[in-house]
């Protein structure tokens, strides 16, 4: 069977529809200064009309829509694979496990960009009072430092990839046979897999077997 690309994913670590691995940031000479930009409010969808609590003059919320049941008689089916890596416990422990690694070889690139910026601020004050050999040796201590910061990013992201490969494989390992239980149930011929890059053009909702991979995920593997 062709194994689907999933990638665990941390962008603001949003997982449904993105991918799992963040690329390392790369070691940059000196590390640029960014003022935070300011988020922007999130739109906000107007309320639907409808019928007021009582006593106040905001609207009923709307009800969640029902789920589609699967259309009887049918022989095929899909699954969102990133909707059950986004939403199965399986899915989420791996999102944080990804998480924790990214924040750990963040600060750590961080420290030695600061090392970096603080020895090129110290030789632009400095050049024109120490003596050229002073400078000199300023300037071999900045190249080690350098070097160094680029072999910790070049590792950073060697555990990265290795971590999204073992956690792609734990997740496939665990997904899978899940799928095949599936089909055979519901006796159908095919359930395709969307992965990061593929879509479905069209297809009634009810053969979305999505929700239900993920409740079988998370029945099997609490913890």
């Amino acid at each position: 069977m062709t194994r689907i690309k999933i990638v665990f994913v941390l962008g603001a670590l949003a997982v449904a529809g993105n991918s799992f691995a963040q690329t390392a940031p790369p070691v940059q000479t000196p590390p640029p200064v960014q003022t935070p930009k300011p988020t922007p409010a999130p739109a906000q969808t107007p309320p639907p009309t409808g019928a007021k609590p009582a006593g106040t003059g905001l609207p009923m919320p709307s009800p969640t829509p029902a789920p589609v049941p699967f259309p009887a008689g049918a022989k095929v089916g899909y699954i969102d694979l990133q909707r059950v890596v986004a939403e199965s416990l399986v899915g989420k422990a791996g999102q944080e496990a990804m998480k924790a690694l990214n924040e750990k070889l963040s600060g750590d690139l961080n420290t030695k960009n600061n090392e970096i910026k603080a020895l090129q601020d110290k030789m632009k004050t400095q050049q024109s009072i120490v003596s050229d050999a002073v400078f000199t040796q300023m300037q071999r201590d900045l190249e080690k430092l350098q070097r160094s910061a680029q072999a910790a990013a070049d590792d950073a992201q060697l555990q990265v990839n290795n971590l999204n490969a073992d956690l792609l494989r734990s997740f496939q390992e665990k997904v899978m046979p899940l799928v095949e239980e599936v089909r055979v149930e519901k006796d159908l011929w095919i359930i395709f897999a969307l992965g990061q890059d593929s879509n479905i053009a069209a297809a009634h909702l009810g053969l979305d077997l999505s929700v239900e991979l993920v409740k079988r995920l998370d029945a099997k593997f609490k913890k």
